[in-house]
């Protein structure tokens, strides 16, 4: 063996000791497997096309051609590997070769001889044409420095199990309706007041995409009206046009003088960066003479923004079915936000049948557990503390790192349950940063992401795939850095899902429903009774006496009623016959 051939391989062993002192300490890398595949089929393991489920293991390479893929890094963290992209899996990191990949969670990273280190984090990876990287953190912070044994004590979280979830909901208000039915002042001729009280249940919730709920309501007058209705319902989100959907399932029934009424509901609705499309029925399941079926679309429109949240007009033919004819008709409705927990709306609604009604609801919601969404990857109300005996900083068993003479009026965003901690030398970057490394990992540039940057990093990198557990993070961390919300970054992340998963199925409940108006009820039938009047004869007409009570003609006899002729108890014998007169 020639000097040089030696010399470059004792090189090469001492650059791959650092990582040899690392995979001491921390957990090897095992697998990843590929979970969805998106925009055609162009995903390969080892240049064999891959399909969903299969799994890349240590020493293998994952590539895309015009497809998209998502991995799962031994249920430790989420990747979104890019087009045109390829990267390899090592001991404890993978490396990107070309192309681009967004990861969620704590997955290492080798570029060139550096590592970059993660906790509770989410980065994009991008490669340049001189082989070099841009790093963009998103969430978190990250480290890029020579590898260093990892503390033993961190222990790895399942990524699927940090995904955020709706806390249950209580909702106070109070709603109320007038109608002119009867033909008088608007108000005057039905009318009702309620106080209302409502429960949001979540029942079964999956990778933060999908919900099965049960909503349950109740309300009175206090004064012989009461009505509840309970629903069972369905929402998820696709991510293929970040939609939400609902379909459910329900019962009303509500009591007014003189008879129970109860029904059926069925609905569904879409909604699309804010817009709304649904449509609901109820199917009488009672005897009342006064009960209608009806069927109602409803278009709803965002016509202002107010944050998360928007201000909805809504547009709602309907058709209602009673006394054995169709009667078609018309709403408008507003609904108004107020933050999260109050909303207001009020409507209008005009058919043949109903005339005229307007009606209203105020509604004050909280959550049961202090907020509506818990997300784990946002700090906690005890975390927010800056005083580490507060937020259990101390009891992490972790080493602690101390910095002094830090800038006034530097933003620090770090998961304070699992810090990570850097080398003198490392490279660190926050979240709204992004660097530039060349290919042996060294620092060539650091920036602040600009607004726009980090919102088109975010659409390019999640348009179409699954949530992350970390989305409902990215949208909290661009709100924080920006001061503002973005309408498109809160669609791609899930945000508008959350709200609308949340937000009750928009329709009239128990004791709202209507009813037909009396005057409109059919009126009763009279029959009237045919009255005979007659006199009793004697068929014998002995000695010239023929009618009873002995007299020759009717002028002079007795006379009676019966309402039917065949029955005349008055005519006894001798006077036997009955004679109509």
């Amino acid at each position: 063996m020639s000097g040089r051939g030696f010399k470059a391989r004792l090189l090469s062993a001492l650059a791959a000791a650092p990582l040899l002192i690392q995979s001491a300490g921390a957990a090897p890398f095992q697998n990843a497997k590929v979970r969805r595949i998106i925009d055609g089929r162009q995903v390969y393991i080892n240049k064999q096309q891959a399909k969903v489920n299969q799994t890349a293991s240590r020493g293998q390479e994952i590539s895309t051609g015009s497809s998209r893929t998502e991995l799962l890094f031994d249920q430790r963290a989420i990747g979104f590997l890019g087009q045109n992209s390829l990267i390899t899996l090592g001991e404890e990191c993978f490396r990107l070769k070309s192309g681009r990949v967004l990861v969620n969670g704590p997955q290492s990273s080798c570029l060139g001889s550096k590592v970059l280190g993660v906790r509770g984090t989410t980065y994009v990876l991008s490669s340049t044409e001189g082989g070099g990287y841009e790093l963009a953190v998103l969430t978190g912070t990250a480290t890029v420095g020579d590898p260093t044994a990892t503390s033993e004590g961190a222990e790895a979280k399942n990524i699927l199990a940090s995904y955020p979830s709706l806390s249950p909901v209580v909702g106070l208000g109070s709603s109320a309706w007038g109608s002119n039915a009867g033909g008088t002042t608007l108000g005057q001729a039905a009318g009702l007041v309620l106080g209302d009280l409502s429960f949001f249940t979540p029942i079964l919730q999956q990778n933060g995409s999908s919900l099965l709920y049960s909503y349950s309501t109740g309300s009175s007058n206090f004064d012989g009206f009461w009505g509840a209705s309970s629903e069972l319902g369905y929402s998820w989100y696709d991510p293929n046009n970040q939609s939400s959907s609902t379909l459910l399932v329900g019962y009303d029934g509500w009591q007014i003088p003189g008879c129970f009424h109860s029904q059926i509901a069925v609905g569904g609705q879409i909604e699309r960066n804010r817009w709304q499309f649904s449509a609901n029925g109820g199917i009488p399941s009672d005897n009342c003479q006064d009960s209608l079926g009806f069927a109602i679309a409803r278009v709803g429109i965002p016509v202002a923004s107010l944050g998360e949240r928007s201000i909805h007009l809504s547009l709602s033919p309907y058709v209602l079915h009673g006394l054995g004819n169709q009667y078609g008709g018309g709403r408008v409705g507003l609904n108004v936000p107020v933050g999260n927990a109050l909303e207001l709306m009020a409507y209008g609604q005009y058919d043949e049948l109903l005339d005229t009604v307007v009606g209203g609801q105020i509604t004050y919601r909280f959550a049961t557990a202090g907020r509506f969404v818990r997300d784990p990857n946002l700090p906690t109300p005890g975390q927010r503390s800056p005083l580490p005996w507060q937020n259990q900083s101390f009891k992490t068993g972790q080493p602690m790192q101390i910095a002094l003479g830090q800038r006034a009026g530097s933003l620090a965003v770090s998961d304070v349950s699992s810090p990570l901690i850097s080398q003198a030398g490392d490279t660190v970057i926050q979240a709204g940063e992004e660097a530039t490394f060349n290919a042996q990992g060294d620092l060539l540039s650091k920036r602040s992401l600009s607004r726009d940057r980090y919102a088109a990093l975010v659409a390019s990198n999640l348009s179409g795939q699954n949530l992350l557990p970390e989305s409902h993070a990215i949208a909290a961390t661009y709100k924080k850095l920006y001061g503002s919300t973005n309408q498109a970054l809160l669609s791609v992340t899930g945000v508008n899902w959350l709200i609308a998963a949340q937000t009750p199925f928009p329709r009239l409940r128990a004791d709202n429903n209507l009813v037909i108006p009396e005057d409109k009820l059919p009126k009763p039938v009279v029959v009237q009774q045919r009255t005979y009047t007659y006199v009793c004869r004697d068929p014998a007409g002995t000695g010239g006496i023929i009618y009873k009570p002995g007299v020759p003609d009717t002028s002079t006899a007795t006379r009676y009623t019966t309402t039917n002729p065949s029955s005349t108890p008055e005519c006894t014998s001798p006077f036997t016959e009955a004679e109509i007169l």
